[in-house]
Order: structure tokens, then sequence, then C-alpha cells
């Protein structure tokens, strides 16, 4: 396919360029994809805000394949999320399915170009079928942030009628909320933006907190009625955060730290050993968990719903001021 496309690239500072750049040829097992939705996300922030990147970013894709070469099983038309991950496919993690813990991976959107262009050549190992009854805003939601949610949530091993915090009401703190609900659990929801608790409260959370106006371990015990939270799951990266919600566990209660940061101090005693707490970490969601996300999302879970805004290409510029805005939640780049 010759001519042109439109693709953004990160200037670094706050600062995009929307560019004109050759739309490229698919070769071997590299196919073409034109890119319907591409979300912007959290991770997106470091290289938006510093120094910028040489390659198109956008790693939450999904969209329709346009053009093959030597592909095995995609042809044109086919509808597809891209899965960032692009791996050696051979080795033990691999073979698993847990392709992020993959020797020589590699990102769509860090080290390719990824999808906030018009088109983007793809491995076609990344690219997942999506039912024709799951929508592309969906299909690129799955691939990352609810993908991230997911499996956070479900290491957690929520039960119906457990009682569950989630602090964080950005996108992955809303997905895990949607998650956790649709499992059964109560929900209660944690945010300093009251915009985006709001946002919780209209999706469902049974209790939206603040912390800058309310004691949040107190509110929660009293939720609980003095026994705790059954489960905990960190989706803001803030060591505060984390040790609230330790805090405000019930004895043999669990953690699951989802948002990424570098630093947590703990005192094993007081918040793991006294009330043998558990304390896990949770990536993304694995191969054999995609079908798992599919189905739920066809049973009701609207995870649409946490898109509160949907930018054209032209007016990417607006797109990425909203998203650094933080008055909203998932904000995406859409055909």
């Amino acid at each position: 396919m010759n001519g042109e496309m439109w693709g953004v690239h990160f200037l670094g500072r706050g600062r995009i360029s929307l560019d004109r750049m050759p739309i490229p040829e698919p070769k071997d097992q590299d196919v073409l994809v034109q890119i319907k939705v591409a979300g912007i996300c959290g991770t997106d922030r470091e290289n938006l805000l510093g120094s910028g990147q040489t390659v198109v970013p956008g790693h939450e894709n999904a969209g329709v394949v346009a053009a093959t070469d030597k592909a095995l099983r995609l042809k044109v038309g086919d509808r597809v999320g891209i899965n960032c991950h692009i791996t050696c496919r051979r080795c033990e993690y691999c073979l698993r399915g847990d392709l992020y813990f993959c020797p020589e991976l590699k990102v769509v959107g860090f080290d390719i170009d990824g999808g906030f262009a018009e088109y983007a050549l793809i491995p076609e190992p990344c690219c997942m079928f999506l039912p024709a009854d799951i929508s592309f805003d969906a299909g690129s939601l799955l691939m990352d942030v609810f993908g991230t949610a997911y499996r956070g949530v479900k290491q957690g091993r929520p039960l119906p009628g457990d009682q569950v915090a989630v602090w964080g009401a950005g996108p992955i703190g809303l997905a895990a909320m949607l998650t956790a609900k649709h499992l059964g659990a109560q929900v209660a929801s944690i945010d300093f933006n009251q915009h985006r608790l709001e946002t919780a409260r209209n999706l469902g959370a049974q209790l939206v907190l603040n912390p800058g106006r309310e004691d949040v371990v107190a509110a929660l015990m009293e939720w609980t009625a003095g026994r705790g939270l059954d489960i905990a799951y960190e989706c803001v990266g803030n060591e505060q955060a984390a040790l609230q919600a330790l805090s405000a566990l019930r004895k043999r209660g669990r953690l699951g730290v989802i948002g990424v940061s570098d630093h947590l101090t703990i005192n094993p005693w007081e918040q793991l050993i006294r009330r043998e707490l558990s304390l896990y970490g949770s990536r993304n969601f694995t191969l054999p968990e995609f079908d798992e996300m599919v189905s739920i999302v066809r049973h009701g879970l609207p995870v649409e719903k946490i898109i509160s805004h949907r930018f054209p290409m032209d007016q990417a510029a607006d797109a990425f001021e909203v998203f650094r805005s933080g008055e909203c939640e998932k904000v995406t780049l859409v055909a």
C-alpha cells in the first residue's frame, strides 16, 4: 500500500508533532493494521513530558488488517486487538503465555512504531482476533488497561460478597473496580480527584472516599463493621496509598499492587506477619486470559464506559492536553 499517513511523535516537555509519514509496507509475518482506536496510557506520560521518543507511541490499539505479505493466519479485513508485547515465541515464558517475562521482550509504541498513527506495521503474533460483537473501543482497552486490571483483580481471588477497595479511580482503577464488581464483590473507590470519584460512583462503586476530605481507614472500618477489607487493590503507584491499604485489611487480607512505583517500605511484623497479610504484584494479562476478558465483556462488563474523551487524529494536541489535565478517565485517538 503506497501513500502517506498522519502519525504523532513526542517531542518532549509535553510537546507533540503531527507528521506526514510513509505508510509502511508489510513484509513476511508483519501485517499492516489500520488503527481504529488507540488509547493514551499513563505510561506514555514519561516520554511525553520527558525527552520525547523517536518512534510513534501508542501501545493500546485495535484496528483492521489492511495488507499482508506472508501472514500465516490473518487476512485483509480481520478485526484485531494489538498485544503490545513482541517476544521470541519460544522461551518457557512465551510458551506459557507469560509474554511480558520474555528475555527478548520489545514493546509496540516504545521499540517499534505504535498506534498513534493511521496505520501500524505489527508482527502477526501480536494481533489477536476481535469478535464482531466486541467494539474497537473495548478491543483497545483489553490490550492493556483492562488486561492489567483484570489480572490484578483476579489474582486477589475475590468471592461474591467480599468487601474490597481500589485505590485510584483512573482508567486502571476504574477497570479494576468494574472487574471486582462483576465478580460479585462490594467495591469502594478511593481517589483525591473528585471528578473521577463521581465517575466511579456512577459506574457502581458502593462507597467513594477522598483521602483529602475523609479518614479513609476509619471509613473503611465502619463500612466493614470493624472487620477490615478482604482485598485491597493499589492502582496508583503511591507508597502512602499502599500503606493505607495495608492498614485497612482484615486478618489474612490481601493487597494487590498494580500501580507502578519504585518505592514501598513496610514493617514486616506490623504490616504482614501479625495479621498474616498477603502482598502480591501484578503486571498484565497472560495469553490464556484474553478469552476470559472477551467473555466477561460479552456478559455485560461495560468497559467502554471508562473512556471519557475520543479525539480524531487531527485533534491529537487537544487529546494530550485533556490527558495531562487529569479531568478525564481514558482518552483515545479514533479513526
